[in-house]
């Protein structure tokens, strides 16, 4: 009978082990399973915020391309518009507008340039007030190479023929 009540307890004790390793390994394997599904969900995030930076530097490339497009074809109708004529012909008054506007970029080249000589070599001559002669120049050959780059800068290029 003794033998009886030990195994009874001893089988308790072995069923009651088993079901304690069974929880322990189910928890451990819950808990693998979990620190599984967070790490996929990290990467998940990084994917998704490799993608949404990749989007965004797309976006703002084709903006910029966008932007370079629109100043570019305002640049080209700019230079259209600077050939067209105001005359056709019938009018001498807009032919003399035309004139002008053909004269005015030459005209202010030749005459601020003329006026950086006259006084680059007339400096010498000057009685007094260096200083102001020095910013004088300055200022004179500062427009000048302003006037030459801007008329040899902006002329449109003609297509060879």
């Amino acid at each position: 009978m003794l033998d009886t009540i030990l195994t009874i307890l001893t089988g308790g004790a072995t069923g009651l082990l088993g079901t304690l390793i069974s929880g322990a390994t189910s928890y451990f394997e819950r808990r693998q399973r979990n620190r599984h599904e967070l790490e996929l969900r990290r990467i998940d995030l990084e994917i998704t915020r490799s993608e949404l930076a990749h989007v965004e530097r797309v976006s703002a490339a084709e903006a910029e391309s966008a932007e370079t497009r629109a100043e570019l074809a305002a640049v080209a109708a700019s230079h259209r518009s600077a050939a067209v004529r105001w005359s056709t012909g019938d009018s001498g008054w807009l032919v003399l507008v035309d004139v002008v506007r053909g004269l005015m970029r030459p005209v202010l080249t030749i005459a601020s340039l003329a006026a950086a000589v006259t006084i680059y070599w007339s400096l010498p001559f000057a009685p007094s007030g260096e200083e102001i002669a020095a910013r004088v120049v300055d200022t004179v050959l500062y427009i000048a190479t302003t006037t030459v780059l801007w008329w040899f800068g902006t002329r449109p290029k003609r297509a060879a023929s």
